[in-house]
């Protein structure tokens, strides 16, 4: 187990960059955005949302926050604030939903911002972690310590499944909870019950939301297994770039369907991908924020076979890592 431990501290050390300080900036930068709307506009929601004004007479611009029905908030491009104006203490307490959509609404864009970083993160991560061990030569150092090859890859692997989906419902989490605080303090200082605020994100559901983005994230990651495995398998077999190997079996997924629809000769590689697309389709829920995973039995063959796909790959960067380890 220390073994294990002194592995993934030396994984994070090495990439403490794009698995710790980048997300933590986005999320700063999202709390920022939110604070800065609500100070600069004064928390006057003009039309269906908050938007950013440009001049002192409060004359806005096409740009904001959308607040709808109080299920969340959405950003608005291209769209021009109407001249009504709505109290936003009024709002709450008119449909206590309101509040419970501001915290989640936040929370929502913050994850898709972690999203959009995690996604380059980890493929960039699967890609070259096991290469740049070859390129830099740090295997030779790992091969001389009782530190078995499937341990290493396991910690990769660690690394993908657990870390970046922990990191994500950690800021999730503390974007949450701020957004909270600072709401609750704003809305009880202007005459909301303390109680009221609580009952609507209970009822809301605010507090388990991150647990289930996480739950759902390791989920759409374990359905991702076979991409996962195959470029651990291209960063281990690569000489120079592993993003080319990679790319591979696509091209020959395309190349099988010209041919298919050229002269009717097909490998099959065709019929697979589409097979694996429709397992991917069986659990879009789970790739698509705000849109609850509800898991069924129709869904336990298709995972356990990405598992077991993605587990045939890992073995094989296992295999080559022990026998292919100098560039």
């Amino acid at each position: 187990m220390n073994i294990y431990k002194v592995l993934i501290k030396r994984e994070l050390w090495e990439n403490k960059v794009s698995f710790i300080y980048a997300p933590v900036v986005v999320s700063l930068l999202i709390l920022a955005l939110v604070a800065s709307a609500a100070l600069y506009t004064k928390g006057v929601i003009n039309g269906n949302g908050v938007h950013f004004n440009t001049t002192s007479n409060g004359v806005p611009i096409e740009a904001g926050v959308s607040v709808d029905g109080g299920a969340g908030l959405r950003p608005i491009t291209g769209e021009k604030a109407t001249s009504d104006q709505i109290d936003m203490k009024a709002a709450v307490l008119a449909n206590p939903a309101y509040f419970s959509g501001i915290v989640t609404g936040v929370m929502y864009a913050n994850c898709v911002m972690l999203y959009l970083v995690f996604s380059i993160v980890l493929g960039a991560y699967a890609l070259r972690c096991l290469f740049d061990d070859r390129k830099n030569k740090d295997i030779l150092f790992w091969r001389s310590m009782p530190v078995s090859e499937s341990a290493n890859v396991l910690t990769k692997l660690v690394m993908i499944f657990l870390v970046g989906p922990s990191v994500i419902l950690v800021l999730n989490t503390l974007v949450a909870l701020v957004v909270f605080l600072a709401a609750i303090v704003y809305f009880t200082l202007h005459g909301v019950g303390f109680g009221y605020l609580i009952a609507s994100v209970i009822n809301g559901g605010a507090y388990y939301i991150p647990l289930q983005i996480f739950y759902e994230l390791i989920f759409s990651l374990l359905m991702l297994a076979p991409v996962i495995g195959l470029a651990l398998v291209s960063s281990a077999f690569a000489k120079k770039t592993p993003f080319y190997l990679f790319m591979v079996p696509f091209l020959l997924v395309g190349a099988d369907k010209v041919m298919g629809a050229t002269f009717g000769i097909t490998l099959g590689l065709s019929k697979l991908t589409k097979m694996y697309g429709d397992a991917l389709e069986l659990t879009q829920d789970a790739f698509m924020l705000q849109h609850p995973l509800h898991f069924t039995s129709a869904m336990i063959l298709p995972l356990l076979t990405c598992i077991a796909v993605g587990a045939a790959l890992i073995a094989g960067a296992v295999w080559l890592r022990n026998n292919r380890y100098e560039i």
